[in-house]
């Protein structure tokens, strides 16, 4: 398993440099590097065997480097040409709009690359990316592909409230400032429009998109175009809130589980062609272009990549080489080969959670299924869904816990409802999709394809509430997540290869729990506010966070707060608020459904309540 070894030391060395920002005079160290593993090619047979792990520490170490290097390369603060360096206030910008105009509720947006700057009437070439707002009024003379010349002086991005770092998430997609254009600060310098490859990209999502809603109707065509093609804008915020909360909110965002889905069907479709060479290179031809075809209709994600890199490459090992190939060297040959395109994947959610997601899977399913013997044939199907649902929930808790703090309980019955219903929904869309022009047929698909849904939601919904369905203010760390996964690396470890005895196993263990156990106490970031559940004490502010229904039990006296912020679409009304708390500012977080932000104004009004609406008024900024 070459890749395994090789894909180590290169996610390493992308992570620290992420981290430890290393100068370019460091990667000096590089070709002295590769030239010790030179003379090491030099050096005879007897010296070579006895070095040779010396020369494994050498290549780990180079590609260590190799992996610094391509993250430095990829951050445009080091470019050479980056707008950055050479902006001047009251420079003119040329920018090429990326994208159609996406409507925000009181603008558009749009990515623009940025082509040149212009100071002084002199021209100089210049990279970069850039979020470009806009006027409503706009929206028909900045067009898809336009070049455009922009006298407004770009700022940097702002994180909003709440604890996600949207500037560096920017950063990561190489956007590092943004734009404001009014009537007058632009000029189109050359109308190119889209490729044909984007054009196309972009018919095949808008047919899917307006189909579904011809045939299915709102809501739940918002649910369809997620489900098939990742195209979320018109899901309810509600039913989003449901599938995070049951944790299956990898059932409406593409994922490797779709491709998984359309490789499959492809493979059965494709059955009848000969197994020849001629008949292989056909199948390898037409799974490959769906393959990727349906990866860049759907935005190419993380997770999707990463399912499209592995399944292309078991496609041309066994239709084209004709060769079986190790799993976990196609999963590390497939993240080499993404980290080699994009370095900033490893920082990505989606890209951590699929590779775990697939790791535990490939090392805990069998056993897991093993476990248990069914003789009733669909009650094996059952167990084995239920082993992989909790197979893929072992390495991905840790990471979960760590960036959301919060374990939905009721995971394994969500899945079990969810994942059947949503590929049958798949299905029955792609059908319908395929029978669109024959109306009738498609009214009587669409209908099916709408009470499924319903009833999928629905499902969710009632899960969701169950008692205890979400456990929230998980306190998780780094160091308790690398305890959690050293424990599961030592049990894996162990099934694997039997140690001497069941006594020094238990010494190991408890050895290594103490040590980590100090590790977690001594590197536990201190406190610097004082927060309990949803109430927050910040330099003598006090903040009630409410993102769920209260209580039944209605208090004697009225707790007294600062600010009181809605978030995650809450279940109540200002009304049961008011008889918990009183409070100075209400403010209504942009997580919440519309019309639950139209009825908390609404209620604010008649009592005569100060607030805040975020997704009226932007982000609120507290001086404290």
């Amino acid at each position: 398993m070459p890749f395994v070894r090789l894909v180590i030391p290169l996610m390493m060395g992308i992570i620290a440099q992420f981290y430890l920002d290393f100068s370019v005079y460091t990667f000096g160290l590089l070709p002295l590097i590769t030239l010790l593993s030179l003379i090491f090619r030099w050096l005879p047979p007897a010296r070579k065997y006895a070095w040779r792990h010396w020369l494994h520490v050498i290549v780990h170490v180079q590609l260590f480097f190799v992996g610094a290097i391509m993250l430095y390369c990829h951050d445009l603060r080091y470019h050479p040409l980056s707008y950055q360096k050479s902006y001047v206030t009251g420079d003119d910008i040329l920018l090429r709009l990326e994208g159609p105009p996406e409507e925000k509720p009181r603008s558009i947006s749009q990515t623009a690359t940025v082509l040149g700057l212009s100071h002084e009437g002199s021209w100089k070439p210049a990279t970069g990316k850039l979020l470009v707002y806009a006027e409503k009024q706009l929206k028909d003379s900045l067009q898809w592909g336009d070049d455009i010349l922009v006298r407004a002086t770009p700022s940097p991005i702002r994180n909003g409230p709440g604890g996600f770092d949207y500037r560096q998430y920017c950063a990561m997609q190489g956007i590092s400032g943004q734009l404001f254009l009014r009537r007058g600060d632009s000029q189109l310098f050359r109308r190119n429009g889209p490729s044909w490859l984007e054009y196309g990209l972009y018919n095949g999502l808008h047919f899917c998109t307006e189909t579904f809603q011809k045939y299915i109707g709102a809501p739940e065509a918002g649910m369809a175009s997620a489900l098939l093609v990742g195209f979320r804008q018109g899901l309810d915020k509600e039913i989003v809130q449901d599938y995070s909360n049951t944790g299956i909110i990898h059932v409406i965002a593409i994922s490797g589980m779709h491709l998984a889905l359309l490789y499959s069907s492809l493979l059965l479709l494709l059955s009848w062609l000969p197994a020849n060479r001629a008949g292989n290179w056909a199948k390898a031809l037409i799974v490959l272009l769906f393959l990727w075809g349906f990866t860049l209709l759907t935005g190419a994600s993380a997770s999707v990549l990463r399912a499209a890199v592995m399944f292309s490459g078991t496609t041309i090992g066994r239709f084209i080489l004709v060769r079986q190939s190790n799993i976990f060297n196609t999963l590390a040959a497939s993240a080499f080969l993404l980290l080699c395109y994009n370095p900033y994947l490893v920082m990505d959610v989606g890209f951590q959670l699929s590779y775990l997601a697939v790791m535990s899977i490939l090392l805990f399913y069998t056993r897991i299924y093993a476990s248990l013997k069914c003789r009733k044939k669909w009650l094996d199907h059952l167990w084995q869904m239920v082993a992989l649902t909790l197979a893929a929930q072992i390495l991905t808790t840790p990471v979960c816990l760590y960036l959301f703090h919060q374990f939905p309980t009721w995971f394994l019955p969500a899945n079990l409802l969810a994942v059947p219903l949503s590929t049958v929904v798949i299905y029955l869309s792609i059908l319908l999709l395929a029978i669109s022009p024959f109306h009738w047929v498609a009214h009587a698909i669409g209908i099916l394809v709408k009470w499924l849904i319903v009833a999928m939601d629905a499902s969710v919904r009632f899960i969701g509430h169950w008692p205890g369905a979400l456990i929230k203010g998980i306190s998780c760390h780094i160091p308790s997540v690398l305890l959690i996964y050293a424990a599961i690396g030592c049990w894996v470890i162990y099934r694997q290869q039997e140690l001497r005895s069941a006594r020094e196993w238990a010494v190991y263990c408890c050895c290594g729990a103490m040590a980590a156990g100090i590790l977690a106490v001594f590197l536990q970031p201190p406190p610097q506010d004082y927060r309990y559940n949803r109430y927050i004490l910040h330099k003598g502010r006090k903040i009630v966070v409410i993102d769920s229904a209260l209580g039944t039990c209605i208090p004697d006296k009225k707790f007294k707060v600062d600010y009181i912020l809605l978030t995650r679409n809450p279940h109540t009304d200002v009304r049961r608020i008011l008889a918990f708390y009183r409070f100075d500012t209400l403010v209504i977080g942009a997580g919440n459904a519309p019309r639950r932000i139209e009825q908390w104004k609404s209620e604010c009004d008649d009592l005569t309540l100060r607030f805040i609406s975020v997704p009226d008024q932007g982000a609120y900024v507290i001086n404290f």
